[in-house]
């Protein structure tokens, strides 16, 4: 009986302790959860803040050195600005001998990596040995997302073999470094390919895609690629190779690919390399060229034989001219820097998305497309702005009738355009009511004081072509916020005015400064405009 009091007194006692200490707020709860949870909460931190965390007990150090996933940056080891493309070989000793260390540790604790991503200013002869017993810890300690990124390239690394023999490898993603010499590949499980290549295996690359599930594929090279076809044959039991379309469609059906991004270099003279079955490629949701010479023809065979086509993005597609897209799938579609385009159609029931970035002259054509879609129009910037482009903008807004915003690039930082408008004239032109907007974005309005009387110009001529409901202003923030806030207000209080139809009021909508934390520093201004009625 004394003794059942006394454990009772002590539990009570105890638990009085820790009520009181939970009070004084000195019990650490999150020290005492499972590792999986504080590797969870470490990486959602910065390197830098990780390695903070690990100095609060050795509880939280115990998980700092143990977390699954390893990111290695030489910029954790430079000071800032200085640049990555010339390393001194001090900074890059400490750096290879601290990853040297950890791949160690984890190799003799055998503590799991999930994920590991090197990036790597250069490699030489005597990184090589070390960049593969470091890879091969890490297929041994059950990887699964692996990357490997080289700034510069002049000595390219190969990947060792053992790293296309890992079963547990689902992400892998490359850059400056080739394919290893491997007749058979055994990447089972890989669902995710991004490959960046200065010498482009068109076989290696086949034979990966022959012999991998992937669900995301996206390639950049230099160089034509040949022979790659899209799908690929399903592994049977007699172990399929790769066949071209048309042929054993019944072992094309299956192709799991969701996602496919391709891109080159602009100005690279290349060919279309790929040679892609729609029928077979039932699941693919999302497409991407970049800079690549497809034509008006191959456009349209993708729009309408890929089926699940959700997604689809031309950017810098220079042999484009005239394209149709037929789609009774596709919802988000954009093209980007069309400089050439001289007409294009959509039809596409379910379109909810479509950007648009190209001459103000160029002919859009839209079948079964529904009013609702979010269009937006970014013209390509002449120079200078004038009267005669403004013309044909209010022109093409109004003949299309579709877009609900409008993005204008006002400046280039290293190149600022010019502005030349002659009011009189816009005045004496411009005929009909303005284009109504949702929105009208400014981006780039650099050096606000020196150019502020060309702005209020160029913001004039355009509520007098348009009238938008939310007017957006981004730029670099040199001056205090309170300055560049009080500037706007006077501009649009004061300065800016609508002939035909002035402004009834301006609130303040709110403000973006998010990228102040980026190299960008920019900020982004929205004011709701109220117009007066006709």
């Amino acid at each position: 009986m004394p003794t059942v009091r006394r454990n009772s007194c002590e539990k009570i006692t105890g638990f009085g302790e820790n009520v009181a200490k939970m009070q004084r707020g000195t019990i650490d709860r999150i020290s005492e959860l499972p590792d999986f949870i504080l590797h969870s909460i470490l990486l959602m931190l910065d390197t830098k803040e990780v390695c903070r965390a690990s100095v609060l007990s050795k509880r939280w150090y115990g998980a700092w050195s143990s977390v699954p996933v390893l990111d290695f940056q030489l910029r954790y080891f430079q000071k800032y600005g200085d640049d990555l493309y010339n390393c001194d070989d001090n900074t890059l000793e400490r750096f290879v001998g601290f990853i040297d260390k950890t791949m160690q540790r984890y190799s003799m604790q055998k503590y799991r990596i999930t994920k590991m991503h090197l990036l790597l200013p250069k490699i030489d002869e005597k990184l090589v040995s070390l960049i593969d017993k470091w890879i091969m810890i890490a297929v041994q300690n059950q990887i699964q997302d692996f990357g490997i990124s080289v700034v510069v390239g002049g000595y390219y690394y190969r990947l060792p073999e053992i790293l296309f023999c890992a079963k547990s490898l689902k992400v892998l993603k490359c850059k400056r470094v080739k394919l290893p010499y491997y007749e058979t590949m055994e990447l089972v499980s890989l669902e995710y390919l991004t490959i960046y290549l200065d010498t482009v295996d068109g076989d290696m690359l086949q034979r990966i895609i022959s012999s991998s599930p992937l669900v995301e594929l996206d390639v950049t090279a230099d160089k034509c690629l040949v022979n790659i076809s899209l799908p690929w044959m399903k592994k049977g039991n007699g172990g399929d190779k790769c066949r071209s379309n048309g042929t054993m469609q019944s072992n094309l059906q299956e192709c799991p690919l969701q996602k496919f991004v391709y891109g080159s270099f602009y100005g690279v003279d290349m060919l279309w390399p790929w040679n892609i079955n729609v029928v077979a490629l039932k699941n693919l949701r999302k497409l991407e060229f970049t800079c690549v010479p497809i034509t008006d023809d191959i456009v349209y065979e993708l729009a309408c034989g890929l089926v699940a086509l959700e997604s689809l993005v031309l950017s810098d597609c220079f042999n484009l001219k005239c394209i149709k897209i037929s789609s009774n799938s596709l919802m988000q579609f954009r093209i980007a820097h069309a400089l050439d385009f001289i007409k294009v159609t959509i039809d596409a029931p379910k379109l909810l998305e479509f950007s648009f970035n190209t001459e103000v002259g160029t002919s859009l054509s839209l079948v079964r497309v529904p009013d609702h879609c979010n269009a937006q129009f970014l013209p390509l910037c002449p120079d200078p702005f004038s009267t005669v482009w403004l013309v044909e903008l209010k022109k093409f807004l109004v003949e299309t009738n579709f877009f609900k915003s409008l993005v204008i690039e006002l400046s280039d930082p290293s190149y600022p355009l010019e502005i030349v408008i002659d009011e009189d004239e816009l005045r004496n032109t411009v005929t009909g009511l303005p284009y109504k907007l949702s929105e009208l974005k400014l981006c780039g309005i650099n050096d606000w004081n020196r150019t502020e009387f060309s702005v209020v110009a160029f913001l004039d001529a355009l509520f007098l072509c348009c009238h938008p409901d939310v007017l957006s202003l981004t730029t670099s923030l040199e001056n205090s916020a309170s300055e560049f806030i009080l500037n706007i207000l006077n501009i649009l209080k004061r300065k800016v005015h609508c002939y035909t139809h002035p402004l009834r009021s301006i609130e303040v909508e709110g403000a973006d400064c998010s990228s102040l934390l980026s190299k960008t520093s920019e900020i982004e201004m929205r004011f709701r405009l109220s117009w007066c009625q006709v």
